[in-house]
């Protein structure tokens, strides 16, 4: 290795240090920025201030994120804007970081601030937004900050291997603000406050997003890597003509970059007046500097009013960026010099260093998945955003307004538990009906509060998203509450009838609604797992009767989201989960785990068999519901049963029986059962229900069959795709399904699209 290839290396890896990150009190921080005086502030940043400060003895930049400030900001927002960047930089630990990401070394989560400390090596001499007007800031500089942040935003856009989806980074709210710039006058961007992608949640579509101060406010449609290549092109603009590119919180300026390429396109056709302007664009004193060159002047301004061109399919991507930028003479010039074009000097695709060897063959996948979902998705998430009502914004209630509105949570209001707090019914002071949900501390059970609070976030944004807003069998939410002593609740639309859980062993609960609940809550599952590109399948992780309400048509709705992933969901929150003590109540399949889509379809068979025996069992940790229900003497021959002359199983001649940890919870031979079932024509369903009008005792030998081979553990059950098409076939879903009221829900067909609402008719 030569000497030039050491130096290289060294540099290179001294940037993409990994730093151990600890956590800090609110009077350890402000110690490190001396009490947040003005001699150590630096500048402000969308949501918040920054400040120089000295932790361990070495300079670092501290950012934190305020309350209040010129863009609003939400009660929760900048408790998920922290943990959504601690979870960043330790993905960017385990897989390298880029040089161009500021390093975080220390996090505070207070009572009064919350803030990360970055550690620059080299130090950092300001933000990129002081130093735009400074004469001492000259061309090359410029130059080698725009390449280096279009390097990073390169980087970025592209699909990360080790990430569940094949989405890219977008960052959102790119500004100058939000850059520092080290002695070495390499950019490093240090605000990730509104991320989306990779393994973060998705938030190109969800309603309600406060965009106030993003140059990148997208149009119709979804928000893409183009809005962050026109945030690009702003702080270009700024760097060339050196001029501050200022958003008073209504984003006047954006109008101003638009007007800019309006009036280029109408009064420079001609390629001499075109280059003529284009230079204009220049300031003059750039010009005057001993490195700068005309036909440089004329691609730079060229570029950077493509990437503010008002049709985002008009702007190049990143990846040209970083090409146009290379033609450049100053970036040629200086080649051996700087730290981006070392690390893209003979690659070309993005950094090895920076990518295991399969990127390529990740990449090849993306482009044409890009090209789908851009040609499929647009108009079926326009079709589902226009029937989503205008007034739908989420909104903050107090802890005392949900104290008003469910009585002080008295237990007359008490609905029942669910697996993280209690659910209670409320009236708002208008007299709406509401539900109210509380989540609940539980160490005992590995349920914190910080944990807690990312359930929340994750609620909102699941609850948000125009794809399951208006999905019939999920809540609608129209509020939470998030406030200081962390009381954090959830408020929905709905005037419930109970719980599943409370509702399954009563008299007054019909065959056919309990058939409705079967089956609608079948097709939801069906929903979730369907295929969902780009993301992975939605897996709900904690079914259970309790997790379940029913309106006043005995619809179900879902109204827990505790442990699920997939989707949009942050793909870190199995690590989340991980810290729980024992399984959702009993539902869980030991022997598989909950994260699969097995998991939930267990949990789905135990639910049919309370809802057709008429149990609601509510099994401790050492007490499975297998036992409560004493199905495993269905383990019992079919010579038996035939002995017997028995055709119907009363409940009361299943003898329960004393859980056995030595044994396995499910013999091989209760596989065959299902088999006997059928040709003995035994069943579980109780005998009141076998009265009842609509119920075929043909469908109860099916039903009985089906959450047998939903809760087998051996071999696969079926799909919910199956169980759906096997739930149609029975004669009370054929014959009774108007009358139960079972309308047209939402479905997904594997169509390597996303999936969008489609009718679909029950058969019969």
């Amino acid at each position: 290795m030569t000497e030039e290839e050491k130096v290289k290396e060294s540099s290179l890896s001294g940037r993409c240090k990994r730093i151990h990150i600890t956590r800090l009190t609110d009077k350890e921080l402000e110690k490190c920025v001396n009490g947040l005086s003005e001699e150590n502030f630096m500048g402000k940043f969308q949501f918040g201030e920054v400040y120089r400060g000295t932790y361990n003895g070495i300079e670092v930049v501290v950012k934190i994120w305020k309350k209040q400030g010129r863009y609003k900001v939400l009660p929760g927002e900048n408790e998920g804007r922290l943990e959504d960047e601690r979870c960043l930089h330790q993905y960017f630990r385990n897989y390298e970081f880029h040089p161009n990401v500021a390093k975080a070394c220390a996090f505070c989560h207070g009572s009064k601030h919350l803030a990360v400390v970055y550690h620059t090596n080299p130090k950092a001499i300001d933000t990129l937004h002081n130093l735009i007007e400074k004469d001492t800031f000259t061309w090359a500089q410029r130059i080698k900050v725009a390449f280096g942040l279009a390097s990073l935003l390169r980087y970025m856009h592209t699909p990360h291997p080790n990430c569940p989806s094949d989405l890219p980074y977008l960052i959102r709210n790119i500004d100058a603000a939000h850059i520092l710039v080290d002695q070495d006058h390499e950019p490093l961007l240090f605000d990730f406050s509104m991320i989306s992608g990779g393994i973060l949640t998705d938030k190109r579509d969800l309603l309600d997003q406060h965009l106030q101060g993003c140059f990148a406010i997208p149009g119709p449609g979804r928000w893409s890597d183009r809005c962050d290549v026109f945030s690009y092109g702003v702080v270009l603009l700024s760097l060339i003509s050196k001029r501050i590119y200022k958003d008073d919180g209504d984003c006047t300026d954006v109008p101003l970059v638009y007007e800019l390429v309006k009036n280029e396109n109408k009064q420079h056709n001609s390629a001499a007046s075109f280059g003529k302007f284009k230079s204009s664009l220049m300031h003059r004193s750039l010009e005057l500097e001993p490195d700068f060159h005309f036909n440089d002047a004329i691609e730079i301004t060229q570029l950077a009013l493509l990437c503010v061109e008002c049709d985002p399919q008009k702007r190049p991507t990143m990846d040209q960026v970083v090409g146009y930028l290379q033609k450049m003479h100053i970036v040629q010039d200086n080649d051996n010099t700087w730290e981006c074009c070392k690390m893209l000097d003979g690659v070309d695709e993005v950094p090895k260093l920076l990518y295991p060897p399969k990127y390529r063959r990740v990449k090849e996948l993306w482009r044409p998945t890009k090209q789908r979902r851009n040609k499929g998705c647009g108009e079926s998430l326009s079709i589902i955003k226009s029937s989503v009502v205008e007034d739908n914004e989420v909104r903050v209630f107090s802890h005392e307004e949900l104290l008003d509105a469910t009585s002080r949570f008295g237990k007359e209001n008490l609905i029942g538990q669910f697996q993280f707090g209690n659910l209670f019914r409320g009236e708002e002071r208008n007299g709406k009906k509401v539900i109210v949900k509380m989540w609940e501390i539980n160490d005992e059970r590995g349920v914190y509060g910080l944990h807690n609070e990312d359930r929340l976030r994750d609620e909102i944004s699941l609850l948000r998203h125009p794809e399951l807003f208006n999905h019939p069998n999920l809540v609608k939410m129209i509020g939470y509450c998030f406030d200081e002593e962390k009381h954090l609740g959830a408020v929905y639309d709905l005037d419930p009838q109970d719980t599943l859980h409370n509702l399954a062993p009563k008299d007054e609960f019909t065959w056919l609604q309990r058939m409705k609940v079967i089956y609608e809550f079948a097709k939801l599952l069906k929903y979730f797992h369907g295929p969902n590109p780009p993301h992975a399948p939605y897996r709900v992780g904690n079914v259970e009767a309790a997790s379940i309400i029913l309106d006043k048509d005995y619809r179900p709705k879902l109204f827990d989201f505790g442990m699920t992933v997939g989707g949009i969901i942050l793909s870190l929150r199995e690590e989340r989960n991980a810290h729980l003590c024992g399984r959702p109540r009993g539902y869980g399949d030991r022997s598989r785990g909950i994260y699969i889509e097995e998991g939930d379809i267990f949990a789905y068979g135990w639910i049919l068999v309370c809802l057709i025996s008429k149990t609601s069992p509510t099994p401790d940790d050492d007490d499975p519901i297998y036992d409560a229900l004493g199905w495993n003497d269905l383990e019992e021959s079919s010579d038996d049963i035939e002995q017997s002359g028995s055709t119907l199983v009363h409940e009361d001649l299943i003898q329960e029986r004393a859980p056995d940890d030595e044994d396995p919870i499910f013999d091989a031979d209760l596989e065959e059962s299902s088999d006997d079932i059928e040709q003995s024509g035994i069943t579980l369903v109780h005998e009141d229900l076998i009265k009842e009008r609509g119920f075929e005792e043909n469908d109860g030998v099916e039903l009985t069959k089906l959450g047998l081979e939903c809760t087998r553990r051996f071999g696969y059950p079926p799909s919910m795709k199956e169980v759906v098409k096997r739930l149609e076939n029975l004669h009370v879903i054929r014959i009774h399904a108007e009358e139960m009221g079972i309308q047209n829900l939402p479905c997904r067909y594997n169509n390597n699209t996303k999936f969008e609402l489609v009718q679909q008719k029950v058969d019969g």
